[in-house]
């Protein structure tokens, strides 16, 4: 039988050679910070096989105990986009259904993964591109960042926004934005709460590794049970999310190895060293 360390050269390797198949998107799935980039210039919209790649690399992270976060961001090649949204073949009745189903498999496959997502916003986030920041659990954007959800102007309405928004940034709030069809600047974005940081275009790598650095110090498993349990509270009713919080804190945190380790250091008055399981 591998061990351990064979058996993560493995995945590791698997996850770069899946990277070379890709059209749209970039893919590091090394680990612990998997990184996906997309790279469909010049301003990443986003069409069913692009969709399906993000989708694909995401579900490679399962079963990868070490990955302790997902960072999404748009390559240089899309200088001044972060997404520019579906392609116009999104809203003709012929694709629609298809392209639906393939962006709300990304959502869907996220949630399956449980792993925190940071996303890294430079430029315009427009339509499926801005309910794809929203969606991230940490948004990280520059000044020179905008969201738009302009569908009103089109005489429809984004059926994923229309319910992620009111849960990130208010009912009201997001009334008025998707309403109106107004944009949303960086800083409205943070002091509505759909940005966590906003910092110049000079500070944006720092920042981010930091972040990212800070979290990947955390036990994987520890951040995936934090995640799912804060989705279950953001979005069931609360005694449902208590109940099942309180499942979780009992019968599989207290599981892991990582958790037992916590509290050993705690009682020692050491640095604990996570075996991610």
């Amino acid at each position: 039988m591998p061990d351990a360390s064979s058996h993560q050269a493995s995945l590791e390797a698997a996850g770069n050679a899946e990277e070379n198949r890709f059209k749209f998107i970039r893919w590091d799935g090394a680990g612990p910070v998997a990184h996906l980039t997309m790279n469909r210039a010049p301003q990443n919209i986003l069409n069913i096989e692009m969709l399906n790649e993000m989708v694909a690399a995401i579900e490679s992270l399962n079963n990868r105990d070490d990955i302790r976060l997902i960072l999404l961001d748009a390559s240089s090649e899309c200088a001044g986009y972060f997404s520019l949204g579906l392609g116009a073949e999104g809203y003709t009745t012929q694709l629609v259904f298809q392209i639906m189903d393939a962006f709300h498999s990304i959502f869907r496959v996220m949630l399956e993964a449980c792993i925190p997502v940071m996303g890294v916003v430079e430029g315009v986030a427009s339509g499926a591109g801005s309910e794809l920041a929203a969606f991230c659990d940490l948004v990280i954007a520059t000044e020179e960042a905008v969201f738009r959800q302009p569908e009103i102007k089109l005489g429809v309405f984004p059926p994923f926004g229309a319910v992620v928004y009111p849960r990130v940034i208010g009912p009201r709030r997001a009334m008025e934005f998707l309403l109106t069809g107004e944009p949303i600047n960086a800083r409205m974005g943070l002091e509505m709460g759909l940005v966590n940081r906003v910092v110049p275009q000079s500070q944006l790598r720092e920042t981010v590794d930091a972040l990212a650095q800070r979290i990947c110090d955390e036990s994987g498993p520890v951040l995936r049970l934090l995640k799912r349990v804060i989705f279950n509270g953001t979005w069931m009713p609360f005694p449902e999310a208590l109940k099942r919080s309180q499942d979780i804190y009992l019968n599989q945190l207290f599981e892991l190895e990582d958790s037992q380790e916590g509290l050993r250091a705690l009682i020692e008055k050491r640095k604990p060293i996570w075996k991610n399981r």
